[in-house]
């Protein structure tokens, strides 16, 4: 061997310790080295280490303390190969050791100073090879650490040794925010370069017990054993924020990137590795709906919503294929004239045990298990048909509005699935009317505006929903096919008691005008509210005072005699809210 190989020996006595180098002197001269340790001081810590090759445990008669060993360097994924020793043959030891992750298990009283020299090159060399196929199979080939099957692995090992020895470890599942605008942008070149550095960055926060992987795509998790408190994992928490989201000098260009991170300990957030990592993720995912980075403790309030999403998500998928989902529509009075100039689809889900469902109690379920897709196109299909049945039976041409996710974007075949819709049903594309809400427009705004146009040449309008809540430009509202400004509800609760709310209505609806868009003001629940609008030059408006959502059953029956009711109420003076 060309270099010398150092030993540890645990456990021996100085003694045990001078026969084992005579005998390897004896076979390979000057070419192995035995250094002393106890388990008791730093041992564990020298296995860790890159300072020996092989090491030797001397276990006398007692498995128990082998057991306790091998268990302790699986937990702390230890790199060195160990070799058990007794004084004579141990029927337990020979069963148990290799089983329990020890390299090879010998009698010294059955060996000689060849066999011992043999043993300990073998252990070395298949060490070695295991490790060469263990990276291979196990390891990230762009960060060169774990994948997701040996993160999987440790995490198994970790709840073993824990859960006998009442410790505590945590999980951290970590996401960086807006990594796809980074490879959208630089490519993705620019994209490995930022996923290795930031393995990097993470590496170097942890010790030497600790273990992290990549998950894949832009996620890793951490492996965090000998968890001492929460406060300490917060600490570590805000460490990672920083460092991650320091910027990037890759290939010339300067890159931000936040992350999201979430925690979950065990016990307490699971006695399971499934349970476990669905906890660290669903906290994570709580983190991420805070605007910038941070991160969130999984806390038994999330295990009960996550539950109840899980059911939530199987029912919605039989009320798919059940029919249990149909639409009620909400009219849209125009000003000038006091009628009824479109109407509004809503989506409602009638549950079984639950009752009816408004669309913002399973909506977010249904874009995230892609469910969107098919209740979306129905909803579509479903809304024209029911306008043409409505020009048939009652003899009047209404605009029929329609809300859109912000995930039917993402399907790309969306503007023929639209227009074979319209051909299908044939209803006049002008007739129909897309409502986006602010939030989804700017959550991909480059996706989004090219399908709004194609659509848009069919005749199809556009309105923006729930507008003063979200973040769109002026730059966006002109130069995209928005041709209405729906003003959120929640300006109309206050509207009458706060003078500042009617500030800011007032200069919404001036805003849009001089954009060349019209008004339409939701949640109208009182005359008052809606002579104020009228004489603000509000376009149309909707609500429960008005009228309230209805089947397509009751609607026809009515809608012609329904107009804007007698405004005589007078405005309240300002109060004392400003």
């Amino acid at each position: 061997m060309a270099s010398t190989i150092s030993i540890l020996l645990l456990n021996g006595e100085q003694s045990l310790a001078d026969q084992i180098g005579a005998w390897l002197d004896e076979v390979a001269p000057n070419q192995y080295s035995i250094v002393l340790g106890n388990m008791d001081d730093d041992g564990l810590i020298c296995l860790l280490s890159e300072d020996y090759q092989v090491a030797l445990f001397y276990a006398a008669d007692d498995p128990a303390s082998a057991r306790e060993l091998l268990d302790s360097m699986k937990s702390h994924f230890s790199p060195v190969p160990v070799l058990v020793l007794s004084n004579s043959m141990n029927q337990v030891l020979d069963r148990e050791a290799v089983p329990a992750g020890a390299a090879d298990y010998l009698a010294l009283d059955t060996v000689n100073a060849f066999w011992l020299e043999r043993a300990l090159r073998y252990a070395i060399e298949r060490k070695r090879t295991e490790h060469h196929l263990a990276r291979l199979a196990h390891h990230d080939p762009l960060t060169d650490i774990p994948n997701r099957v040996l993160f999987r692995d440790r995490l198994e090992n970790a709840l073993r040794v824990a859960s006998r020895e009442k410790a505590r470890f945590a999980l951290m599942f970590i996401d960086l925010d807006d990594f796809k605008v980074v490879n959208d942008r630089y490519g993705h070149d620019i994209g490995d370069g930022l996923i290795r550095l930031c393995a990097e960055r993470l590496q170097s926060l942890l010790r030497r017990s600790d273990s992290m992987a990549r998950m894949g795509g832009d996620e890793f998790t951490l492996l965090l054993l000998n968890v001492e408190s929460s406060s300490g994992l917060a600490h570590l928490a805000v460490k990672i924020i920083e460092q991650i989201t320091t910027p990037y000098e890759i290939g010339g260009y300067h890159i931000n990137v936040g992350c999201s991170l979430g925690i979950a300990s065990y016990p307490e957030a699971g006695h399971d590795a499934d349970t476990l990592l669905k906890s660290a993720d669903l906290a994570m995912y709580q983190a991420k709906q805070v605007e910038g980075s941070n991160f969130r403790f999984f806390t038994e309030e999330m295990n009960r919503d996550v539950r109840y999403r899980l059911r939530l998500e199987e029912d919605l998928r039989r009320a798919v294929e059940n029919r249990e989902l149909y639409l009620e529509y909400q009219p849209r009075f125009a000003i000038s004239t006091g009628k009824v100039v479109a109407l509004e689809a809503l989506l409602r889900w009638n549950h079984p045990q639950k009752g009816i469902l408004s669309a913002h109690n399973f909506i977010s379920i249904a874009e995230d298990t892609g469910l969107i897709f098919a209740i979306g196109y129905w909803a579509i299909r479903r809304a024209c048909a029911d306008l043409q049945r409505l020009k048939r039976d009652v003899g009047i041409e209404l605009k029929m509005a329609v809300n859109l996710s912000a995930r039917q974007f993402r399907d790309e075949s969306m503007v023929q699935h639209v227009a074979n819709i319209f051909n299908d049903t044939g209803v006049d594309p002008n007739k129909i009317e897309f409502e986006l809400t602010e939030t989804a427009l700017m959550e991909n705004i480059d996706m989004v505006s090219l399908c709004m146009r194609p659509l848009s040449y069919f005749g199809v309008t556009f309105a923006l929903d729930d507008f003063g809540t979200g973040s769109s430009s002026f730059l966006h509202l002109q130069r995209l096919p928005i041709t209405a400004l729906k003003i959120d509800s929640q300006f109309m609760t206050d509207l009458l008691r706060r003078r500042s709310e009617r500030r800011l209505v007032s200069a919404m609806i001036n805003l849009a005008h001089n954009l060349g868009k019209a008004v339409v003001a939701e949640g109208v629940e009182n005359a008052s509210q809606q002579k104020w609008l009228i004489e603000e030059g509000c376009d149309q408006m909707q609500g429960y005072f008005l009228s309230a959502p209805q089947s397509y059953d009751r609607l026809h029956k009515v809608i012609a005699d329904l107009t804007l009711t007698d405004v005589s109420a007078a405005v309240p003076p300002d109060g004392e809210e400003s």
